[in-house]
């Protein structure tokens, strides 16, 4: 006669078929705003990698005195090469009591799309000598 206590039951399968679904659904659910997030990382980082060489093109432009003296920035990056976010480029110059006036530029690069939040970089220039 055989044993009849060896292998999986209907029942046992039916459950284990059931639990293995309840995780598969929960885990396929994540997988839109995984995607999601993966695109958003990679506009920021499009627009971070614009916006330091816009840094660099400025901090060139003012290691010089007649560059740092201009108060003209260079063009803002276009929006075709930045997942269409918007830049605005501003100077503006930093009261230091120790310093005279204008001896330290702030150079600002916001940018912003309709559906992101608005990144903004900053970086401070001091005259050379």
């Amino acid at each position: 006669m055989r044993d009849r206590t060896c292998g999986f039951s209907l029942v046992e399968v039916l459950v284990a078929l059931a639990i293995f679904s309840v995780v598969s659904a929960a885990v396929l659910a994540l997988f839109p705003s995984i995607f999601q997030l993966n695109s958003q990382t990679r506009a920021d980082q499009s627009v971070t990698i614009a916006a330091r060489h816009y840094l660099e093109r400025v901090r060139t432009q003012y290691s010089t005195q007649s560059g740092f003296d201009a108060a003209t920035l260079p063009a803002a990056p276009a929006a075709d090469t930045l997942n269409n976010y918007t830049c605005t480029p501003a100077v503006s110059t930093r009261p230091i009591p120790a310093l005279a006036d204008g001896q330290i530029k702030r150079v600002t690069l916001s940018c912003s799309h309709a559906s992101q939040p608005t990144l903004t970089f900053v970086l401070d220039f001091g005259r050379p000598l």
